[in-house]
């Protein structure tokens, strides 16, 4: 059965008024109500004066479904309207759906991905510390490594370390866009728009050629989070969009987690009020995969500090602290050997050093709890 032609022409009826419908279409008790709606009827709605009323109108009229599709086709562009059984079944059910989603890259590929999770969106602050940007790029490829997908917004910052950490690994990235699919924004991230595409897609509900307003962020966040089993904010200041996205999710019923940060720190404000505001505290990818169980994890993996000469020091301190000399002995290693495999299990977190030179393994959450 062909797709209704009401998804995609509410889209393009918000183009041609350079507006969003959401509001209209949840006032007139559904999108295919408005977009049949009488002149009477559509300036209620809209609450628009009579151009208003008449451009909408004329909007409607001009609009031929088959040729749109045929024409997105042709550019590469995907549309998945909220009928169709590739929409994302999470996202029919957040507080104003979009009508429909525009997608360039494995679209088909990425939303069945976000459907059977889990999906985890990892936002913050566009100008954010070293420290900040580390975290979520090493969070993101962490939890992709894992097999989440990894939405974020494609801003700079925040979103675009996370982008680049579930790249590195390998796994499935989402951008969900407050512009057009054809208008990345900012410009500078139009070769890592690129990548996601090989691994993933950019996602967006406006029709091309739509350019980014500041409206329209706020309005993409539902998105992000609407499609994601948990938000994690990396760093956020205490007026952040971040945060909004992290409200969305709130109402959503989704988990939400924050990375702590230093009290003296701006960036560290809002992710620091949503702890007290009881959201989870986030220090890494096991308290992600704590927060939404679901068999749908993988396996962390194997650092590759764990393998070889290391495997042999863990084998030893696996159940007892010991010092390099009782290590060495019981390994059958010279004690230089030691101190270099020691060096790298503490580097990735798996040995921590005691007192008195003493060396213990790090228990790892999850996955069974082994170090």
């Amino acid at each position: 059965m062909a797709d209704p032609e009401w998804p995609l022409g509410l889209a393009w009826m918000a183009h041609a008024l350079s507006r969003d419908l959401q509001r209209a279409a949840r006032v007139a008790g559904g999108a295919e109500v408005l977009w049949r709606a009488g002149g009477p009827q559509m300036a209620a709605w809209l609450r628009a004066d009579a151009d208003g009323v008449e451009k909408a109108l004329a909007a409607r009229a001009a609009f031929r479904a088959a040729p749109a599709r045929d024409a997105l086709a042709r550019r590469g562009i995907a549309h998945v309207p909220i009928t169709a059984s590739g929409y994302p079944a999470r996202l029919r059910r957040v507080f104003d759906p979009p009508f429909g989603l525009f997608g360039v890259g494995a679209v088909a590929d990425a939303l069945a991905a976000l459907d059977t999770g889990p999906a985890i969106a990892i936002v913050g602050s566009r100008r954010p510390s070293a420290a900040g940007r580390a975290m979520a790029r090493e969070l993101a490829a962490d939890l992709a490594a894992r097999g989440a997908v990894v939405v974020s917004g494609l801003a700079r910052g925040i979103d675009a370390a996370a982008h680049e950490g579930a790249l590195d690994a390998g796994g499935v990235t989402v951008a969900v866009l407050g512009s057009a699919v054809d208008r990345i924004h900012p410009r500078r991230h139009i070769g890592l728009a690129q990548r996601i595409q090989q691994q993933g897609a950019v996602l967006s509900e406006y029709w091309p050629g739509t350019d980014p307003m500041p409206w329209r962020f706020p309005a993409r966040n539902r998105i992000v989070a609407g499609v994601c089993d948990a938000v994690v904010v990396v760093e956020a200041a205490s007026r952040s969009g971040a945060l909004i996205t992290a409200d969305f999710a709130m109402e959503n019923g989704s988990p939400v987690l924050a990375v702590p940060g230093w009290p003296g720190s701006a960036l560290s404000a809002g992710c620091n009020a949503l702890i007290r505001a009881g959201a989870a505290l986030c220090e890494g990818a096991d308290d992600v995969v704590a927060e939404v169980p679901t068999a749908a994890w993988g396996d962390a993996p194997v650092p590759a500090s764990a393998t070889g000469t290391c495997a042999q020091v863990l084998a030893v301190i696996a159940h007892e602290p010991a010092g390099v000399d009782r290590i060495a002995a019981e390994a059958g290693l010279g004690h230089a050997d030691v101190a270099v495999a020691l060096a790298a299990l503490e580097m990735d977190g798996l040995v921590a050093r005691d007192p008195g030179g003493v060396f213990r393994a790090v228990r790892r959450q999850g996955n069974g709890g082994s170090p």
